[in-house]
């Protein structure tokens, strides 16, 4: 009887050591790794988008380097953060147009505090000759956020898809979706444009309108198409051979691009339907590029503006332009910012430092530097696949919560 009483006490005692062993030691904590993982999974199951890729580079090391899902629904085939080319939308505004506006101010062929009609000849005498270039870039000139093709009508050279040519030729020379329209076509569109009757008024809206009007700039002042221009002074230079406007027309494979819709036609052509008007070459949207490209040019940002040894900025105009945001607001000269204040809603997590900059895109792109962490951040998806329509992602944050979890893991 002794011995049975002496082995239940045993046995008790274990219970209870094992039982308070158990509540002392920590239940596993989820890694911010694999909550990154299964949020854009989760993405990915609701059919926000088929596939994604993520470059995150920390100093001069990749950080993540990671794809999921699948270019588009059915085809089979992984995203590729080398080779993939993802429609850029309004990203575009930041590397094409705000970083080409902050090389001429610097090499003292644009005063961002002028007035656009000192620079583009075509708004001389109209409202929008009278804004200041500086209110442009941070959509202070209260123009409405959108435009639409009516512009065109008031004058004599009315959109007719009908007397485009099926072939590139000197005389239709400029590309729309597998069509070509008249040579001086595009440049007639954009005069018109310039000449629009709107009185901007220093409240913040954000308006394609601004950047179609700083693109104009740019190619004034250069004497040089925007792509044209953008490939001689930044992308050649910077060896980057995968940002292109209007992919398919400059030796790109059609399989190498991401597709933003699911009628065929539209495959391999810019997913705004008023820059493709402008021939897909637009301040507002219309670069291609893929995720290794975007983060070089982070990479630059972020360093100072030297890449590779060579310089391509100033660190003091990249100051001025991407790191500093007036109080009460959210943007800087041309970039998006951790806002000024709480109660101003932005993209930017708690953990993002105030020298952090970037830009996103409708169509589900990410451009984000961080110079002060040695952050670069490069999220591409096609969200606007197979039709654009609402979506978790965009409802809910999606920018801000995939910045979040990179944070977390910093």
């Amino acid at each position: 009887m002794i011995f049975y009483f002496r082995f239940f006490l045993i046995c008790l005692a274990f219970c209870l050591f094992s039982g308070l062993r158990s509540l002392a030691e920590k239940p596993k904590k989820v890694t911010s790794a694999s909550a990154l993982d299964a949020r854009i999974l989760r993405y990915i199951k609701n059919r926000d988008f088929p596939g994604a890729v993520l470059y995150v580079r920390k100093g001069n090391k990749n950080f993540i380097y990671k794809s999921w899902g699948e270019t588009y629904y059915g085809s089979k085939k992984r995203p590729d953060i080398n080779k993939s080319m993802y429609d850029l939308a309004s990203v575009t505004k930041a590397i094409a147009v705000s970083t080409t506006i902050m090389h001429l101010a610097e090499t003292g062929k644009v005063n961002i505090y002028d007035t656009l009609g000192k620079y583009v000849k075509a708004t001389r005498g109209f409202p929008l000759g009278k804004l200041p270039i500086e209110r442009l870039l941070s959509h202070k000139t209260g123009l409405p956020p959108y435009y639409f093709s009516n512009y065109w009508l008031i004058c004599t050279n009315l959109w007719n898809e009908k007397t485009f040519s099926p072939i590139a030729t000197p005389a239709f020379p400029d590309p729309y979706r597998g069509k070509f329209l008249p040579k001086g076509y595009r440049q007639i569109m954009l005069n018109d444009l310039c000449q629009l009757p709107f009185t901007g008024r220093p409240k913040t809206i954000y308006s394609d309108l601004n950047y179609i009007l700083l693109g104009c700039l740019i190619e004034e002042v250069t004497k040089k198409r925007l792509d044209v221009y953008l490939k001689n002074w930044l992308l050649d230079p910077m060896n980057l051979k995968s940002t292109s406007f209007n992919p398919l027309v400059n030796g790109f494979s059609m399989d190498r691009i991401v597709p933003t819709k699911e009628n065929p036609i539209y495959h391999g052509w810019v997913n705004d339907d008023e820059a493709a008007k402008l021939a897909g070459i637009c301040g507002a949207s219309g670069l291609f590029s893929t995720a290794s490209d975007l983060s070089n040019i982070g990479e630059m940002l972020s360093d100072g503006g030297i890449y590779k040894g060579q310089r391509f900025l100033k660190l003091a105009t990249i100051k001025k332009f991407a790191w500093f945001v007036e109080p009460g607001h959210v943007r800087a000269l041309g970039w998006q910012k951790p806002a000024s204040s709480k109660r101003i809603k932005t993209i930017a997590p708690p953990k993002a430092s105030i020298t952090s900059f970037g830009h996103t895109g409708y169509t589900g792109t990410l451009f984000w530097v961080d110079p002060k962490k040695d952050l670069v951040i490069i999220f591409l998806t096609n969200v606007t696949y197979p039709k654009d329509k609402g979506s978790t992602f965009k409802r809910k944050a999606g920018y801000k919560t995939i910045l979040r979890l990179v944070y977390d893991l910093i």
